[in-house]
């Protein structure tokens, strides 16, 4: 069986990107939104999840440090990747999302209207 291993993001940059590594790799806070209608309230419930997207492509990590900017729309195909690190003695684990396309959308592509 082949297995998969793809986080697909649609959202909008939460910050402006950060370079690391002398501008090899760029992270990027992206913001998504979901919404429920509680059972025993009927009220809208509107909640808001950040991820922080590594792009380690040289060439993708330069076009977003350039180009994207706080508020800006996204699309993002991605892997989680595990990392480990040890601090005063002790490894901490955690997981990276890991973006292999990292688009920079129009307000149109975003399915937000213009404000007028």
């Amino acid at each position: 069986m082949r297995t998969t291993n793809l986080f697909i993001l649609r959202g909008y940059v939460g910050q402006e990107p950060k370079a690391f590594d002398n501008g090899k790799i760029a992270k990027v806070s992206v913001a998504t939104n979901r919404s429920w209608t509680d059972k025993k309230s009927r009220e809208r419930i509107e909640k808001t999840d950040w991820v922080t997207v590594t792009i380690l492509n040289e060439r993708d990590a330069a076009f977003v440090l350039k180009n994207v900017r706080k508020g800006a729309p996204i699309y993002a195909e991605c892997r989680v990747a595990e990392t480990s690190y040890e601090k005063e003695g002790k490894m901490n684990y955690g997981v990276d999302v890991v973006a292999s396309v990292f688009d920079l959308l129009s307000r149109a592509d975003s399915g937000e209207e213009d404000a007028a």
